[in-house]
């Protein structure tokens, strides 16, 4: 389910740095080099959209991509991400499917499962593979969420298929929530933490964890300059009201009123004993 046109650059550049080595080491002639290049160029362009299959049974996904097995329990995963994007250059509109884990969360992590052409208002053109509304239905039978639950039935219709059931939604905070003081009993100085978030600011690139903990350490800043004025200056409100919005929206929750706030808290203080674990394990260490 990927496009061909992803995979091009990929074999071209193995094609010539396969030519190079053959005909630099002299290893064959010219002509031949140039012949296995183009063999594993077309091979590459064509064959690499093919080269994965997805094995789903009882307990779980098992993903198998180039010779390499990849076993995902449906307790690892936490839902279907789409991801919908359009080409600078030719305008085409697509959508990206991969799946979603459980650690760390997200909007869009794991394993990219596929890549489908889709119209300009990001809906299915109506000539999908089969391949597309069987994955659909293998969430649904599972009762796994899916980003756009609009998007998979119109596929699984055109199939024949049965609609998802409906999408749960997972209301936060779950569960106990601390206070202000409690969250942020240990948590740094405002001021030194503005500095190590504009040092890291650039977080597009970086590990899902590396952008989660961006978004909740930003939250939570905001949260606290909020509090320091007793809530009572509104642009400070809505800055950790937006902050702590961003969290959520990245988790995939959904939280009523100040519901986004306290799920900072809790995320945070739950952040700090994570990470304040292994600092403690390595002083003991020593």
């Amino acid at each position: 389910m990927r496009q061909w046109g992803s995979n091009i650059g990929i074999g071209c550049a193995v094609a010539v740095a396969t030519m190079f080595a053959l005909g630099g080491s002299g290893a064959t002639g010219a002509g031949t080099a140039t012949f296995i290049g183009v063999l594993i160029g077309g091979a590459a362009a064509a064959g690499v959209p093919h080269t994965f299959r997805l094995r789903e049974d009882e307990d779980g996904l098992t993903l198998v991509r180039l010779l390499a097995t990849r076993r995902y329990a449906w307790s690892e995963i936490s839902g279907l991400a789409m991801e919908f994007g359009e080409e600078v250059e030719t305008s085409g509109h697509h959508v990206t499917l991969r799946l979603r884990l459980v650690d760390p969360p997200g909007r869009f992590w794991g394993p990219q499962l596929g890549r489908i052409d889709v119209t300009e208002d990001d809906r299915p053109r109506g000539v999908e593979p089969r391949a597309l509304a069987e994955l659909f239905a293998v969430f649904g039978r599972h009762g796994v969420p899916v980003d756009q639950p609009e998007f998979a039935n119109a596929v699984l219709h055109v199939y024949g298929l049965p609609p998802l059931p409906p999408q749960p939604v997972r209301q936060v905070p779950a569960g106990p929530v601390p206070t202000a003081a409690e969250a942020y009993a240990d948590a740094p100085d405002v001021a030194q933490e503005e500095k190590d978030l504009a040092a890291r600011r650039s977080t597009v690139k970086s590990p899902p964890r590396k952008r989660r903990e961006h978004l909740l350490r930003a939250a939570a800043r905001a949260d606290r300059i909020a509090l320091a004025g007793d809530d009572g200056d509104p642009h400070e409100v809505v800055r950790a009201r937006i902050a702590a919005g961003e969290l959520t929206e990245h988790d995939r929750v959904t939280a009523d009123g100040d519901g986004a706030r306290r799920y900072v808290r809790q995320q945070y203080l739950d952040w700090r004993r994570t990470t304040a674990e292994p600092r403690r394990g390595r002083r003991t260490a020593r």
